[in-house]
């Protein structure tokens, strides 16, 4: 493409992201001559995005904290999924018309798959309740899981989680069953607070495989002591790469091979 095209990342606090260096190799990659931007904007602002990609001419978005549930009512057209999970990270503009939809989730089945690890029929229990929890819960039962359960300490946010995803199971921090797989979304444990874990190491014990979608620092508190019960670990950072690869199969309308964000992950996992 001889014509340069422009993309961005919108979020509140974007110091620590690993995006443009992600999507800047994908460009290269594709030899496509493009920008990637972030923008840093407060709430009210926000809202205005949309008339800032028309004006800038963008033809994307990526969407990260605080945001992806307020794109949600912004955008022209919800794609089923972003829809049924009620949150948005991928924007595509085209002919003046928003489509938003959601990577994530394609990101954290990615992620296992490439880990080797089978999600159907496990009971797997996610820490925290927030926004983030919402496309693992549809991804993990699109991948058939067994049991879903969320531990988190909002119980307003869990039982609003419990209306959206019938299927939702929900517990106490303090009251963690067993299960097979344990996923941290808590921001629990990620820089600069990084000696800190959502759950300890007798929870631990009680399953088989810890996940963690923070990947600053790639090997978390959390992992550190999965690791010491001698559980299997996932790291964040393959989620993070493989949800962009599918926002650049939305915005160019192709498949891509998803083991170009192996060497990704390699390069970037390196500095950790």
């Amino acid at each position: 493409m001889d014509k340069e095209l422009h993309f961005g990342l919108l979020g509140e606090t974007l110091l620590h992201t690993l995006s443009p260096e992600i999507h800047e190799y994908l460009f290269a990659r594709q030899n496509i001559s493009a920008t990637y931007e972030k923008i840093e904007l407060p709430k009210e602002e926000a809202r205005l995005i949309l008339r800032r990609m028309k004006d800038k001419n963008m033809l994307g978005l990526n969407v990260t904290i605080p945001y992806k549930e307020l794109m949600c009512d912004l955008i022209d057209v919800l794609d089923e999924h972003a829809q049924k999970i009620g949150a948005v990270n991928t924007v595509l503009l085209k002919d003046g018309i928003s489509y938003g939809y959601n990577t994530d989730y394609i990101g954290v089945l990615s992620m296992f798959q490439k880990a080797n690890i089978a999600l159907a029929n496990k009971t797997i229990v996610i820490l925290g309740s927030g926004g983030s929890a919402k496309a693992l819960i549809y991804g993990f039962h699109l991948a058939g899981a067994k049991e879903i359960l969320i531990a988190a300490r909002n119980q307003v946010a869990c039982e609003q989680l419990r209306r959206q995803f019938p299927y939702l199971e929900t517990c106490s921090l303090t009251n963690i069953p067993n299960g097979d797989i344990i996923i941290n979304t808590t921001p629990i444990g990620m820089y600069p607070h990084t000696e800190k874990s959502p759950v300890d190491i007798t929870v631990l014990r009680n399953f088989s495989i810890a996940c963690d979608i923070v990947y600053n620092p790639l090997m978390t508190t959390f992992l550190q002591l999965a690791k010491e019960a001698n559980l299997q670990i996932v790291t964040g950072l393959m989620m993070l790469v493989d949800q962009a690869i599918a926002a650049h199969e939305i915005w160019f309308d192709k498949s891509l091979d998803y083991t170009i964000g192996n060497h990704i992950h390699d390069i970037l996992s390196a500095r950790f």
